[in-house]
């Protein structure tokens, strides 16, 4: 037993000699992020996009150091088919991005140094987005559609995840605007090229609000529409959709800049 443990030991790599061996980067890549998540915010009133948030995220490259030179430019590739974002070391030490679309997107943030020298990481990004659609007094109520396809080479969405009023006004002083008004029956339909579903019907009197809540699991990435029916246009209803679009929480791990620590001068 001792004379093997001695051959062994006399052998280059036999005790994990392969470790030792790997060849160490000059540049020291350390990079400090709050998040790697965001939801796009959208609002469509009546057709109309009234407003758009897009999610902003901010890198802190400042902390990377090279052995070799000094570092030039810090780098980061969103994964979403743009042109990758670069910065002058000398200038500053951050990098923040805008997505405007959904998916979970690979970025990769790196360092050049003067000396040649090009180190770089991966980064998983969630980016899901929710949309606020609505419309008010119809008795013919439009289509919204949702895209889910995701902007990047990836995987496609989990859910669709939906939330939907759909309320029939009092009429004012007992008057009935369109003909005979009244009671009017609702019903969802969410479509996709293979997947169809069907909501229970709902009664509305004057006054009342139906809702119809559903997720749809492992949506295809493509256009799907959501619709309400209405069984008559006798009647005026608004509607209300919040719709989010959900990717699996794979997305990678914070990295926040510590209390009290501050790059060297």
């Amino acid at each position: 037993m001792i004379v093997l443990v001695m051959f062994c030991a006399s052998l280059s790599g036999c005790l994990g000699g392969e470790d030792e061996d790997t060849e160490k980067s000059d540049i020291d890549l350390i990079v400090y992020y709050d998040t790697t998540f965001g939801t796009i915010q959208e609002n469509v009133q009546n057709g109309n996009q009234v407003s758009f948030s897009d999610v902003e995220l901010t890198f802190n490259y400042a902390f990377t150091t090279s052995s070799a030179g000094e570092i030039t430019t810090f780098y980061f590739d969103s994964g979403d088919g743009s042109t990758r974002a670069e910065v002058d070391a000398n200038e500053t030490g951050e990098i923040t991005y805008n997505y405007v679309t959904h998916g979970l997107f690979t970025a990769t943030l790196g360092a050049l140094d003067d000396a040649g020298n090009d180190e770089q990481m991966t980064l998983t990004i969630r980016i899901d987005k929710t949309t606020q659609w609505s419309e008010s007094q119809t008795n013919n109520p439009n289509t919204m559609n949702i895209d889910t396809t995701p902007d990047c080479e990836c995987n496609s969405p989990s859910k669709i995840e939906i939330f939907s009023n759909v309320t029939n006004p009092e009429n004012l002083g007992g008057v009935t605007p369109i003909n005979n008004g009244g009671p009017v029956t609702v019903t969802w339909y969410l479509n996709g090229s293979e997947v169809s579903r069907e909501s229970n019907s709902e009664n509305l009197g004057e006054g009342q609000t139906a809702s119809w809540n559903h997720n749809e699991i492992g949506p295809l990435p493509e256009t799907w529409t959501l619709e309400v029916g209405l069984n008559h246009d006798q009647e005026n209803v608004d509607i209300e959709h919040s719709v989010s679009i959900k990717y699996s929480a794979d997305e990678s791990s914070p990295n926040p800049l510590p209390t009290g620590q501050a790059p060297e001068e």
